[in-house]
């Protein structure tokens, strides 16, 4: 049900009155809710047969049928959650155990989130790109650091700051035919948000990666990559959220490196050559 959940979770900013009263019925009954014809779901929540077909295709389905289908092959022993909140009274194992599961369940549901189409579309615009700029506020400025450190190993020209003021400027100073990937874990940071404006106007390509697809900074980047996470009480901006981020960074690294593998391997080389000198023997 991972799939499901998430899907709605992500798309919350989107949601109608009708569409979240919806939500809720289908996440409290999803075993229930796959057995129903759309006109049977109707009848049953008092939604209307087009406000419940619009809803498959808000959070992503084709169509009703692929909505029904995805309940349906829910079995009624994963009818939980399957992220499990961590109470005071858990011992320390089993907090240790629900984090990692927690953690694992966000990789898990990021990768079967996005498309082959995202992916490719992704790593077309870093191919065909010269500069490419990392940024992100608060944690998300720490996963931009990383994805930058990854992508110093090729033959990219990239950039970041730690610094807002310093982030428009290299935002400033981007081009048409350059390619930004920008970081934003709720999709609604207003200074994010503004960097990306000052990418959009000089034309610049944006990937965005959030938590969340209906949020304001998932419609105005070029491409979306959704990154799932569970926020609990002691999760907040969790931290299976940077995981599945750093994944998915990670994987356009890996994409992109192998694409341009001799440019790759030759930036690689050099910058073994000068750490070596670095270490002791």
């Amino acid at each position: 049900m991972i799939s499901l959940i998430n899907r709605i979770r992500s798309y919350e900013d989107k949601l109608s009155k009708s569409d979240k009263s919806l939500a809720e019925f289908i996440l409290g009954n999803p075993v229930k809710a796959g057995k129903l014809s759309i006109q049977e779901l109707s009848n049953l929540t008092h939604i209307s047969i087009a406000t419940i077909s619009r809803f498959a295709k808000k959070i992503g389905y084709q169509s009703y049928q692929d909505l029904k289908f995805e309940m349906s092959s829910i079995s009624p022993k994963r009818n939980d959650d399957f992220f499990h909140e961590i109470n005071s009274s858990d011992s320390p194992h089993e907090m240790l155990i629900k984090n990692f599961g927690a953690n694992i369940a966000s990789l898990q549901a990021t990768q079967a989130f996005i498309t082959d189409t995202e992916i490719e579309k992704s790593v077309g615009l870093l191919l065909s790109a010269k500069k490419c700029a990392f940024l992100g506020l608060g944690a998300s400025n720490a996963v931009a650091l990383i994805a930058y450190h990854r992508f110093l190993k090729t033959p990219m020209t990239a950039f970041f700051s730690s610094d807002f003021h310093f982030q428009q400027m290299i935002a400033a100073k981007m081009t048409k035919g350059d390619c930004a990937i920008v970081i934003s874990h709720s999709g609604k940071n207003r200074d994010t948000i503004r960097l990306v404006e000052i990418l959009k106007e000089r034309n610049v390509s944006v990937i965005g990666i959030t938590s969340f697809a209906g949020s304001p900074f998932a419609e105005m980047v070029d491409i979306a990559l959704i990154s799932v996470a569970e926020e609990t009480s002691y999760r907040l901006e969790a931290v299976s959220s940077t995981l599945s981020q750093i994944s998915l960074l990670d994987s356009l690294f890996m994409i992109y490196g192998i694409q341009k593998k001799n440019k790759t391997n030759e930036a690689l080389e050099s910058i073994h050559e000068v750490i070596r000198k670095t270490r002791f023997d």
